[in-house]
């Protein structure tokens, strides 16, 4: 009778697993199911046949993707042997070492329609090195535990194994993936993510012709960044970049000596021959271009094109009202889309992309070619120096001064944009939770060096340019990174801050720092520079969301912000909105806080999870400048996926293991 019982239920089993799969087989129709014994898995679709022109009413497909993260080298044998090319990697034309994705700078080209689940199955090769990827820009409502960031959703990849992502994008647009472990992202492990909605959804669709070209920035050093970190001391200090890469090419750009793809490495002595990115454009169509700012370090980019304005239709993935600018202006994690209207003589023009910021000190900056329909090149005007700054409108321009008021002058705000999308529920006057955030560095040399080199204390650092060690601080507290992730493991949260220790904490506090908010909450972040350093302009970036930027500036007494120049930046923007001056704020995942400056996010926590609030630049946030937004309750998220991997501290009672192995009479 058992055996009788047994069968029937194997039956049972067998007619709802082939039920799931065929039902999977009618959603997702490209290719045929595979099972094994260890179960089935539903039809995958090839990154090619992802990368495809969305049309409403089409089926989504499950996109896969295999990526391999290895410590690889510029330059090396595969690019003497025409065989090997496709494993080449230049970069600058200086050899180092890397650790890239697949062989590939910037990493494989992720191209998707909204609604499509992506799965990205990351195998970790680089020995010795743990690997995470974060999907920048994507909400993952639904999918909390696959945002990539280690110890708050996830264990980070260890050496030798590999973990699957998987999540559905509901949000299109222009995102990236980068590493979120130490900085790794600056040694290429970073790629661009599109994601692109049918016509009907599309609201720019009339303005362009033709979408196929990405511009990706990276900041780039001669060296595996890790040794940067916490920092040279002696010489060659601080985290200023040695050169900028736009489609991971570029030439080594110091001490120029030639008309054209000619130049001299000060340390060698040689010369670099590197090949520069061309972007094609067809004379007479209008080009959606996706600008993707992947920098690393401290610097920001403008970018200019010769003889070309650009009109912006996107920020951050948000769209707003098309507006045109002669250049742009983009921090670590930020991203613009315009469109650039071939309209020009037929011929090749230069793109320039010059480092702000710390990065001007030492001219760093970057070519690429717009290339008109096979054109010749060299492009056939001089190469442009450092010093030719663009003239026009510059979105996101550096000046802050005027950024709420109506646009004038060539200074374009990024929150004097106007979203496509009414948002009248963050128009209220008051919000339902407002939190003050300022962010400063504690300076150990010049506060009390024995904090940090005091026998048996490990405080975390970095060495900057004027010798100086420093503690990034968010919100007065230096963020902690648990053992565990928060979202699933419950242990970890023994080093969240509580109220009673901060109380009694002596500078610089330094704890697992959680802001707890309601579900669905209209949330108000205030977050602003209290002590300024020159030429530097922090980029914030929240996951999970995207926010409405209402205002942003700067105090008037850059080196000295009181609490009182915070409430009246607070008074000017509740009499705004009690005046309806507001008019859909334009929305954004990153935003570039002016030096000595200001801005006024806000958004409804409507996405359950832990999410961080962090500043781009990777040595402050890996130093402390970051902290959780923790939205609504454990309830409220999808349960942790069976078999999640799990890590924590190990620190079992001596007498439990001397029980086990059987010492007991050595104690």
């Amino acid at each position: 009778m058992m055996n009788v019982q047994l069968t029937i239920n194997k039956c049972i089993f067998l007619y709802f697993l082939c039920f799931y799969v065929l039902s999977i087989s009618s959603i997702f129709p490209t290719q045929a199911a595979y099972c094994d014994q260890t179960g089935c898995e539903p039809p995958f679709s090839t990154p090619e046949e992802c990368a495809r022109q969305c049309q409403d009413g089409e089926p989504p497909k499950i996109c896969q993707y295999n990526f391999t993260v290895e410590f690889y080298t510029t330059v090396n044998r595969a690019c003497d042997t025409p065989a090997y090319q496709g494993e080449c990697i230049v970069a600058d034309g200086v050899e180092k070492t890397i650790t890239t994705i697949n062989r590939q700078l910037p990493g494989p080209l992720i191209e998707v329609c909204n609604g499509d689940l992506i799965v990205v199955d990351v195998e970790n090769k680089v020995l010795g090195q743990e690997v995470t990827i974060h999907w920048h820009g994507i909400f993952q409502n639904g999918y909390q535990y696959y945002d990539g960031v280690p110890y708050l959703t996830q264990c980070p990849i260890p050496s030798s194994t590999t973990f699957r992502y998987q999540f559905e994008v509901k949000n299109s647009g222009t995102h990236f993936y980068h590493s979120h472990v130490a900085t790794h992202m600056m040694d290429g492990q970073s790629g661009s993510l599109i994601v692109r909605d049918p016509p009907s959804k599309n609201p720019h669709i009339s303005e362009y012709d033709i979408d196929d070209n990405i511009i990706f920035l990276q900041d780039w050093w001669h060296d595996l960044s890790l040794e940067r970190f916490p920092g040279w001391y002696r010489h060659d200090i601080g985290q200023t970049a040695k050169n900028i890469l736009i489609n991971g090419k570029g030439n080594w750009t110091v001490n120029f000596i030639a008309r054209y793809n000619f130049f001299k490495d000060p340390d060698t002595k040689e010369t670099s021959n590197a090949p520069l990115a061309i972007i094609p454009v067809t004379e007479g169509k209008r080009h959606r271009l996706r600008i993707i700012n992947s920098f690393s370090t401290v610097c920001l980019a403008e970018l200019s094109i010769e003889g070309h304005n650009c009109t912006v239709i996107a920020q951050d993935g948000e769209n707003v009202k098309p507006v045109e600018v002669n250049a742009l202006v983009t921090s670590s994690g930020e991203r613009v889309d315009c469109v650039l209207n071939a309209n020009q003589p037929k011929r090749s023009y230069w793109i320039q992309v010059r480092g702000l910021g710390e990065c001007s000190e030492k001219e760093v900056q970057q070519l690429a070619i717009l290339r008109y329909d096979d054109a010749p090149m060299p492009p056939p005007t001089p190469l442009p120096a450092y010093s030719n700054a663009p003239s026009g409108v510059v979105y996101n321009s550096l000046d802050a001064s005027n950024c709420n008021t109506q646009p004038k002058g060539e200074a374009l705000c990024v929150n004097q944009l106007e979203s496509l999308e009414d948002e009248n529920e963050l128009l209220k006057v008051e919000p339902d939770e407002r939190h003050i955030l300022n962010f400063w560095f504690y300076n150990y040399t010049l506060s009390n060096s024995r904090l940090l080199f005091k026998s048996e204390t490990y405080p975390e650092f970095f060495s900057v340019n004027d010798g100086s060690q420093l503690l990034s601080m968010f919100n007065n507290i230096a963020y902690e990174t648990p053992a565990s992730p928060l979202i699933s493991q419950r242990s970890s949260r023994r080093t969240i801050c509580r109220s009673n220790e901060l109380d009694t904490c002596t500078q610089p506090c330094s704890c697992t720092q959680v802001i707890n908010t309601n579900l669905n909450s209209v949330v108000e972040l205030i977050i602003y520079d209290q002590l300024p350093l020159t030429d530097l302009h922090h980029p914030f970036h929240l996951h999970g969301y995207s926010f409405r930027v209402f205002a942003m500036g700067v105090f008037p007494n850059v080196n000295n912000v009181t609490n009182e120049d915070v409430d009246r930046v607070l008074l000017e923007h509740r009499q705004r909105l009690e005046q309806g001056e507001y008019t859909n704020p334009p929305g954004k995942d990153t935003v570039k806080i002016p030096m000595g400056g200001y801005a006024i996010i806000r958004f409804q926590a409507n996405n359950p999870g832990w999410w961080l609030l962090h500043c781009h630049f990777s040595w402050h946030h890996i130093t402390g400048m970051e902290l959780v937004l923790r939205v609504g309750h454990q309830y409220d998220l999808p349960p942790v996926p069976p078999g999640f991997p799990r890590c924590n501290n190990w620190k079992p009672p001596v007498q439990a293991l001397n029980d086990f192995y059987g010492f007991n009479n050595y104690l």
